[in-house]
């Protein structure tokens, strides 16, 4: 028999996950969708639920001192959108996420706790070096993003862990860029998307980072390659010569959305648009 476990406080909510194994649930839409079986089934759960989404202490986006900003665990898209402190290239990402429905109920940890490599929002946090807090009864760590997610649906989330909230630098500096390709213009499940950030000073690349979704096992951000193009003047920054920079370095796949052909040319056109526009052509 599953139970559905909803907890008064976050210690209560960790408590019944380090004696219990049990999925966790704010939003549920990503869940609820893994777990359908049919419009006249109930979701086919093998384990127990906990329910964060009544959390208010979970609930918040806030800037601390060093200009983090820290969004809780049961904090809507909605509200991370409303709020002055997201960073712009977060709110673009979640304007484009689903429809209104999707963003009131949805949230940014779920999100990452669902680990798909189309995940929109996760490009941007590999691009702002996001950081995430897991819980337990025995205190928090805190892990780079790149490091919790693992693999197509895989975290390394201990069994008595819960996402507690995630942790995005500001990076004013960075003028930045997102791109997500779909089947239609709206709602729509990516077939790929891209985020870049980039800061000249004097004509030089000071900085540039580039994100790939939907194109592997998990999100593709390649720091020994944008060590190579920081430092370069803009006229010697050549579209061409990026794209053969990271011609391997994105491996995708063929699905029901997409092939894996399709993918990679629409990326490398995707790179060539976003050092166009560097360039300022």
């Amino acid at each position: 028999m599953v139970n559905h476990f909803i907890p008064q406080t976050f210690y209560e909510a960790l408590e019944y996950r380090a004696s219990h194994p049990c999925y966790i649930m704010a939003g549920g839409t990503d869940l609820m969708v893994q777990k359908f079986v049919s419009s006249s089934l109930l979701p086919a759960f093998d384990k127990d639920v906990i329910y964060l989404a009544n959390l208010n202490e979970l609930n918040y986006v806030k800037k601390d001192e060093n200009g983090k900003v820290h969004i809780g665990a049961s904090t809507k898209y909605v509200d991370i959108l409303a709020s002055e402190d997201t960073p712009k290239l977060m709110k673009d990402i979640i304007i484009e996420i689903a429809g209104p429905n999707i963003r009131n109920m949805a949230t940014l940890v779920g999100n990452i706790g669902n680990a798909s490599p189309a995940g929109d929002s996760l490009v941007g946090l590999y691009l702002l070096d996001a950081e995430v807090v897991l819980a337990s009864l025995k205190g928090n760590r805190i892990v780079p993003i790149n490091e919790l997610i693992i693999g197509v649906r895989k975290l390394s989330l201990r069994d008595d862990e819960i996402i507690k909230e995630v942790i995005i630098p500001t990076h004013n500096e960075l003028t930045t860029y997102w791109k997500k390709v779909g089947s239609r213009k709206a709602e729509s499940i990516s077939k790929c998307t891209f985020a870049g950030a980039y800061e000249i000073e004097n004509g030089v690349l000071k900085d540039i980072r580039l994100a790939f979704g939907s194109v592997s096992v998990t999100v593709v951000r390649n720091r020994a390659l944008e060590e190579k193009l920081i430092g370069l003047k803009l006229n010697e920054l050549n579209p061409d010569k990026v794209v053969e920079l990271y011609k391997d370095a994105i491996a995708p796949i063929s699905d029901q959305r997409s092939k894996k052909e399709y993918r990679y040319k629409v990326e490398m056109n995707i790179v060539k648009d976003f050092v166009l526009k560097m360039k300022g052509e």
